[in-house]
């Protein structure tokens, strides 16, 4: 667990139905992202127009030199998404990749770029990974995250969108996260 993260944020919001209960999402997180292994349990739990549901997202990933592999586990109850793919590609040191991920026995093309800056004690992230058979099975992600930190502690403002075959899950937060 050396270098790993954990966060947690809160959100509650009006619902488009005022006869609804509020809405809310609480999320915690765990995530070691330095290194050539990288991984990442989030759980959200969160009430929707009166409607409860979890959702779950676990990614695994392993580098050696120039290959990498992983395995990405989404389950969102919330919005309908539910995958998994396994991983396998080329990356460059630096940020770019491409390979191949297999979703339900059927491949997919995958390539991406990732970003990692951090100045003083400011951090940006930035993530795009795009998995696609040209036809039916589409995944794109794109993540930024900005991070203010005070010592073991940061303040994170996060930008995320997730397409998958014609759904979408949108979010933008801001939370607190502490680093052991």
């Amino acid at each position: 667990l050396a270098a790993a993260i954990l966060s947690t944020s809160f959100s509650v919001r009006t619902p488009n139905d005022d006869t609804k209960p509020l809405d809310y999402e609480f999320a915690i997180k765990a995530e070691k992202s330095e290194g050539d292994f990288t991984w990442s349990f989030k759980r959200d739990w969160e009430r929707e127009l009166g409607e409860k549901y979890e959702d779950n997202v676990w990614k695994f990933n392993q580098k050696s030199g120039i290959l990498y592999g992983g395995l990405d586990y989404v389950d969102k109850e919330s919005k309908d998404i539910k995958y998994i793919t396994y991983n396998l590609g080329l990356v460059h040191k630096s940020g770019f990749k491409a390979g191949l991920s297999v979703k339900d026995n059927e491949p997919l093309l995958s390539s991406g770029f990732k970003l990692k800056t951090k100045k003083d004690d400011i951090e940006y992230n930035f993530d795009l990974s795009l998995k696609t058979d040209f036809e039916n099975n589409n995944i794109y992600n794109v993540k930024s995250e900005i991070k203010k930190w005070f010592g073991k502690f940061n303040i994170f403002g996060l930008y995320k969108h997730e397409y998958y075959n014609k759904k979408e899950d949108f979010q933008f937060k801001v939370g607190v996260g502490v680093k052991l």
